[in-house]
């Protein structure tokens, strides 16, 4: 039954990707697809990449699929932090905590740009244990500092700042209470298909 919805999600997939194509002219260059376009293949990518949450074997694929539709949009575009979390989410479970660490980064940083101040400061907090996961005590530093800068700003209230600074303060020493602390805060792959 899983096999055959991961190759109905593959099929579908295939689908979408001819649809979407650019046509190819010499009279008619192409340079992006049109938002609808976008739209459709983001889609299809997300439920793609959805449809294998059930199959650990396949989470880092499901990564690649939520960050490719990630970065099929705008920069900083608001969907693409859902497409770089979920991707970030994955790749965590997966082991890839190179990929898990640079997506989680990538959506702190879209939600910087998108003016939601308290999200991107706890999602610096969760690169930062990302990093000691890692074992990647530069980068660990480099975020929780981005996460405190984000937590001084206007737009984070009283009650929100004490709790990224208690996030920060109670960050795991070391990387497998780093992953045990992951693992509690992101959930699973397969209960995020419920969400």
């Amino acid at each position: 039954m899983r096999t055959m919805r991961l190759l109905e999600a593959a099929a579908g997939l295939a689908a979408v990707l001819v649809a979407v194509a650019p046509v190819t002219s010499q009279d008619r260059p192409s340079y992006e697809l049109p938002a609808i376009e976008v739209s459709v293949l983001q889609n299809a990518l997300h439920q793609t990449a959805i449809s294998l949450y059930e199959l650990p074997s396949y989470w880092k694929l499901a990564g690649d699929l939520h960050k490719q539709a990630a970065d099929a949009l705008p920069r900083n575009d608001a969907e693409q932090f859902f497409g770089f979390n979920r991707a970030a989410v994955l790749y965590f479970h997966a082991g890839e905590f190179v990929d898990a660490r640079r997506s989680m980064e990538d959506a702190a940083q879209v939600a910087v740009a998108t003016g939601d101040m308290y999200v991107a400061a706890n999602t610096y907090v969760d690169a930062a244990f990302i990093a000691i996961a890692e074992g990647y005590a530069g980068k660990k530093r480099e975020f929780v500092s981005e996460a405190r800068g984000l937590a001084d700003s206007d737009w984070v209230t009283p009650e929100e700042r004490a709790e990224i600074l208690a996030r920060i303060e109670g960050a795991p020493a070391g990387p497998a209470s780093a992953r045990v602390a992951l693992a509690v805060r992101l959930g699973s792959p397969m209960t995020l298909a419920a969400d």
